[in-house]
């Protein structure tokens, strides 16, 4: 099994908590970028789960580095707020080891980069059709 199977019923749940983390992209900029910006991140993982067996998302954590300071250059922010970002960001749910992010933090991040594109264009959402 890899990470993305595992770390899927994390992603995909209907916890309200993950409503709160992209509720939380949609009013910080800070946050947002960080999002934005995760899955470039470099990231290295412990080995993944067996078939069958079962993770637990914060011992996983524990076990992963990230590079703050690439992640912070990719976002545009210093590397102190993005440590502080990060910590946000996981503790809500948004962010995963692997890299991806709740559906409902990717749905705000698309959303938005779809408006702010029409919006950059000067078109309406039916122009493109």
């Amino acid at each position: 099994m890899g990470w993305a199977e595992a770390l899927l019923p994390y992603r995909a749940s209907d916890d309200p908590q993950g409503f709160l983390g992209a509720a939380l992209l949609a009013q910080d900029q800070t946050l947002f970028r960080l999002a934005a910006t995760w899955p470039r991140v470099k990231k290295f993982l412990p080995p993944p789960p067996g078939p069958g067996e079962e993770i637990d998302l914060e011992k996983v954590w524990e076990q992963v580095r990230v590079d703050f300071d690439e992640w912070a250059e990719l976002a545009q922010i210093s590397t102190l707020a993005a440590i502080r970002g990060f910590q946000v960001l996981k503790a809500n749910r948004v962010v995963f080891p692997d890299g991806s992010l709740s559906h409902q933090a990717e749905a705000l991040l698309k959303k938005e980069a779809a408006g702010r594109f029409l919006g950059k264009m000067n078109l309406k959402p039916g122009d493109l059709k």
